[in-house]
């Protein structure tokens, strides 16, 4: 018995692992032909934009070098099978390959999104937590402030409060870019931090934390809202509180309670909902990204649009789409390994 519904688990996460699949493939297609098609319909030659004085033989040949003057449906295939292969071309307004400037921009965007993550998840939960355990006034208030903050006022707004308090008037932090250029910048993978630690520089990682800390707590007030929010709904639903008088009945402790039996049982609804809206996440470290001057993806794929440049708004905007989907894909696979709930919903249905 116990066999056979492990193998109805198994079965019912590689049908789960192929309808990811499925849909991988349907959202890179349908990503891909929208980016393609909306790149191809704004006005003008990119090409012709890049030269002082656009010869026509000249603007002939470039065009004709990049493959611009083929069909639409083969400047298509071209596109997604060379993306496929990760060969991304080169950028019209530096020359350089986009593989190579995307790799030099994505490790400060996705550094400043784990870290504001990271926080928001630890802000939520203990804004959460404490007001079901201590039952407080001020500390309902303050998950209810947290979660009416993070979601409703414009984040450009609370990163230009972040400036002002904590770099103009406290001076404790730098207003904006990612690290002191008067130190040499750690070099390895990109991700300063890591980079820091592995040289044994402290005082480079200190540089770094002072740079990130304005930006990582502007940034984390969405995701900490988001968390705050599912779990004071989960809170108020009456089979919680029969678990909370079961649990207290065995004579277990509060903070075991909390701590290691309702934390553990929440935990697919706080992976659902922050993996869901890792694009959201993603959206508002553009915005961030450019109220604190943060040499990330976002300013890099803002900048691209404004100047078409053709091949580094094509393949990072894809790339930045199929990295969303698949944290989605992530958590939910997580929230459904972890929830014995969707695991006797598919025994059931095996």
């Amino acid at each position: 018995m116990i066999a056979t519904k492990q193998e109805h688990k198994f079965n019912a996460l590689l049908i789960e692992l192929a309808h990811k699949g499925v849909m991988l493939l349907l959202v890179f297609f349908i990503a891909s032909a929208v980016i393609f098609t909306a790149v191809n319909l704004v006005p003008g030659d990119p090409v012709s934009l890049r030269l002082k004085n656009p010869d026509p033989e000249r603007v002939a040949a470039i065009r004709a070098e990049l493959g611009l003057d083929e069909p639409l449906i083969n400047q298509y295939f071209h596109y997604i099978t060379s993306f496929v292969r990760g060969n991304w071309g080169d950028s019209l307004i530096t020359g350089q390959t986009v593989r190579e400037e995307i790799g030099e921009y994505f490790p400060a965007t996705l550094e400043l999104a784990l870290l504001a993550l990271f926080l928001g998840v630890i802000l939520g939960l203990g804004a959460a937590f404490s007001a079901q355990w201590f039952k407080s006034g001020l500390w309902r208030n303050t998950a209810l402030g947290l979660g009416a903050l993070g979601l409703t006022v414009p984040i450009f707004w609370l990163g230009f409060l972040f400036i002002v308090v904590g770099s103009l008037w406290l001076g404790w932090f730098p207003s904006g870019g990612r690290f002191d250029f008067t130190l040499p910048i750690p070099q390895g993978s990109g991700f300063l931090i890591f980079d820091s630690l592995a040289a044994g520089r402290l005082d480079m990682l200190r540089v770094t934390f002072q740079h990130l800390a304005l930006p990582v707590c502007c940034l984390s007030l969405y995701p900490a809202a988001l968390v705050c929010g599912v779990l004071q709904a989960r809170f108020s639903d009456p089979r919680l509180h029969t678990l909370l008088r079961a649990l207290r009945a065995k004579g277990l402790s509060e903070s075991r309670i909390w701590l290691i039996h309702i934390l553990r049982l929440l935990g697919a609804a706080v992976i659902t909902v922050v993996g869901t809206n890792f694009g959201a996440l993603l959206g508002g470290a553009v915005l961030t990204e450019s109220v604190f001057s943060w040499p990330g993806m976002g300013r890099y794929l803002v900048e691209a649009v404004l100047n078409r440049d053709l091949f580094v708004v094509e393949n990072g905007l894809l790339l930045i789409i199929l990295l969303a989907y698949l944290i989605i894909s992530t958590a939910d696979l997580l929230a459904f390994l972890s929830n014995p709930t969707v695991r006797r919903h598919s025994d059931s249905a095996s």
